[in-house]
């Protein structure tokens, strides 16, 4: 995929903790330096920077030493996406039907996971914004897939 083709996309928790240890996909990569330019809206759903505040307070995240600094980072790197209660029905679906899809997946490693209530209201917001999400995690992206939904890792 082409990043220069894409507006905006929605970020995962993954995404953020792989930027922290290097771990980023060659296409990810490009895709965030073009968040970093502008070029690119990075949409994180307001559920995202709730999980990455609480990898930031169990020490999880080196480099960011303050309070503030994570949220300057958060605020300033990406649009944080205030959830309505429809986008928490939309995602409360998405979590049943994505339990179901991961219970009858092809990789047996698949089929004893279950869909996070992160990754479902990521999904969700992709649906609404028909947006590609940026993540390397396996669960997300296998239901995502299934869901018709661009995955860029």
């Amino acid at each position: 995929m082409e990043s220069k083709k894409v507006k905006e996309v929605v970020i995962d928790t993954y995404v953020l903790l792989a930027i922290v240890y290097d771990e980023v996909g060659e296409n990810a990569n490009r895709v965030l330096e073009d968040i970093h330019k502008g070029l690119v809206k990075g949409l994180l759903p307001t559920t995202v920077a709730y999980e990455y505040m609480i990898h930031w307070l169990r020490g999880r995240i080196p480099g960011l030493k303050t309070l503030e600094e994570v949220i300057t980072y958060l605020e300033n790197y990406f649009k944080i996406v205030d959830l309505t209660f429809k986008d928490y029905i939309d995602a409360a679906k998405i979590k049943v039907r994505g339990d179901e899809i991961l219970r009858k997946a092809e990789d047996e490693a698949l089929r004893s996971r279950k869909l996070s209530i992160i990754d479902s209201t990521v999904i969700a917001l992709a649906h609404k914004r028909k947006a590609p999400i940026l993540s390397g995690d396996k669960d997300l992206t296998y239901v995502a897939g299934k869901e018709k939904i661009e995955i860029i890792w």
